[in-house]
């Protein structure tokens, strides 16, 4: 509803009913509404990406999913604790270091 309200007031604001300066007007609320949609399935690939890595797991006997469990709860706490002091995410670099684990370049 709020993206055909601005598109209709983009469009009404155009200063000349010609297809142009409509096109250009109406752009910004549907380019809105595709990077939402974007943005709304993607957790849909992700968790898809989380299945793969958790079935590999445990055809290589489960214990990586053991450590991997382990390790991501480890990375959560210590999130948590860096939100409550300083109001933010920890950083990659900062978890990395905290957890002591390597940085790994697939370059």
């Amino acid at each position: 509803m709020g993206i055909a309200v601005s598109l209709a007031a983009n469009i009404a604001a155009a200063p000349v009913l010609a297809w142009r300066p409509v096109l250009v007007a109406g752009w910004p609320p549907v380019a809105l509404l595709l990077s939402v949609e974007l943005l709304a399935h993607r957790p849909t690939l992700r968790t898809e990406a989380e299945s793969a890595d958790a079935e590999d797991a445990q055809a290589n006997g489960g214990n990586d999913l053991v450590s991997n469990d382990s390790l991501l709860e480890r990375a959560r706490q210590v999130d948590a604790r860096h939100r409550e002091v300083h109001q933010r995410p920890v950083s990659a670099e900062s978890l990395r270091k905290e957890l002591r684990v390597e940085r790994c370049d697939d370059s």
